[in-house]
């Protein structure tokens, strides 16, 4: 007992024993002074001290559980103490100590400072909280699943409505029934390349299953973690269905426009501030190679170098024009080797991003036959005005001379020898204006025929004739 004595007062913790026939402490270490940061002789003084000290919240609590144990009973119990306006946690350890005779005649206890463990308990408390409330609440689908049997062990609100499954029928499945069945073996792999502590933002655009088999496409990032003993990962994905369709449209757009753009005749071009080719179509392409025999590359020069100075010049104009922001369009006679030479229209628009000019966006095409049918509108346009000034004044001429011969005709007497005179002049008319028939007749075939050679012809006609 001797050697016990001189080992009390160096242990970490505060250890007292209470005379309960003197009613005072027949010992205490300096332990339990340090805790309430007083000094040993007001220990000695005043027994009861340490109700002093005793968190209000906790009071009642700490003097209903210590009556037990000077009814006998062994208690462990917890609580604050106010020491100097801080607080402390302290874990409080009472035995009744009981002779040969059954009698109880002091109680010994031990009390340690926990405060640092309990803080730390309570912010490791708050902190799961906290990760609960996040996780639980997140707006996107959030799930933790175990690394090894790939089984749902957790997941929140946001995938349960997503995906349509319920909380128990999710616990259990696993994350491979989420995903069509062609896309499993590319699972495995990428969990394999999971490692510890490391976080995951995929790029990687990957599909899965709701419940109602309807395809979604998600965005995938997570973190490796210990949950519930077993390593896992937190996963967070992000719904974007909506960008991969609308992606999706606008290469099928993209593919269809450069299929249009590619099968018309124009020709179709567009250049950078600094005259380098951004795109091009398949007949522009054709009709520079044809000129400089190779085939031109995305960013070279428009200004190829086998075109000569006086085209460079002229070209170089009409760029810098529609660069300083106007719009327009040219007709030159072009007369190239190997090519009927023929009139061309090219337009020429800037390219204008966020009010800033960036570029010109060209479109030339062969005017050639449209030309010649303006031509051949305004012939048959004059053909057309002779026929109605034949019908106007030639014809018109000797029916109105008939009609005049027909009134100062003597139909009272036939015998007149005056009727003679009228009825030759009136056969010389009709002779007169049989030929102008004939002509008006000849000429009419003539127009006719030739507007059906001209539509008949192979440059008129489509490609399905």
């Amino acid at each position: 007992m001797h050697n016990l004595t001189e080992v009390l007062p160096f242990i970490s913790d505060a250890v007292w024993s209470f005379d309960l026939a003197e009613s005072k402490f027949s010992y205490v270490n300096q332990r339990l002074a340090d805790i309430y940061e007083i000094r040993l002789q007001e220990i000695e003084k005043k027994p009861s001290f340490w109700l002093d000290f005793i968190h209000p919240e906790d009071y009642n609590y700490v003097l209903t559980e210590t009556k037990w144990a000077y009814r006998g009973k062994q208690i462990e119990i917890e609580y604050r103490l106010v020491v100097n306006e801080k607080v402390k946690w302290v874990q409080d350890k009472r035995i009744v100590v009981i002779n040969d005779n059954g009698k109880r005649v002091s109680v010994t206890g031990i009390l340690s400072d926990i405060t640092s463990k309990k803080n730390a308990e309570i912010k490791l408390s708050e902190s799961e909280i906290t990760f609960r409330y996040l996780f639980i609440n997140n707006p996107n689908p959030l799930w933790i699943y175990d690394t090894q049997t790939l089984k749902f062990l957790a997941v929140n609100y946001a995938a349960i409505s997503k995906y349509g499954y319920s909380k128990d029928e999710f616990l259990s499945m696993t994350i491979s029934d989420i995903r069509p069945k062609e896309d499993k073996p590319s699972l495995l792999e990428s969990i394999k390349s999971i490692k510890k502590d490391q976080f995951l933002n995929s790029a990687i655009v990957w599909r899965h299953l709701k419940k109602n088999k309807d395809l979604i496409y998600v965005n995938i990032s997570g973190h490796s973690l210990k949950y519930q003993g077993r390593d896992a990962e937190i996963v967070m994905a992000h719904d974007v269905t909506d960008q991969v369709h609308s992606k999706q449209e606008i290469t099928l757009a993209k593919e269809n426009l450069d299929a249009l753009i590619n099968n018309i005749d124009d020709q179709i071009w567009s250049i950078d501030s600094n005259y380098n080719i951004l795109s091009a179509n398949i007949p522009f392409k054709l009709s520079v190679s044809n000129i400089i025999n190779r085939e031109i590359n995305m960013g070279e020069s428009i200004f190829f170098p086998e075109f000569n100075g006086k085209e460079f010049e002229a070209w170089k104009k009409h760029y810098d024009k529609a660069l300083s922001g106007q719009a327009f369009q040219v007709t030159e006679f072009i007369s190239q080797p190997g090519v009927t030479p023929f009139y061309s229209e090219t337009k020429f628009s800037p390219i204008i991003v966020q009010e800033k000019i960036i570029g010109v966006a060209c479109i030339s095409r062969n005017i050639q036959e449209r030309l010649e049918t303006q031509r051949r509108i305004l012939e048959q346009n004059a053909k057309l005005l002779e026929l109605i000034s034949i019908v106007s004044h030639e014809i018109r001429g000797p029916i109105v001379s008939i009609l005049g011969l027909t009134n100062v005709f003597n139909d009272k007497d036939y015998t007149d020898p005056f009727n003679g005179e009228v009825i030759n002049l009136i056969q010389d008319l009709t002779k007169q204006l049989d030929k102008l028939i004939y002509t008006l007749v000849d000429k009419t075939y003539a127009l006719q025929q030739g507007t059906l050679l001209k539509r008949s012809s192979p440059q008129n006609q489509s490609a399905s004739e």
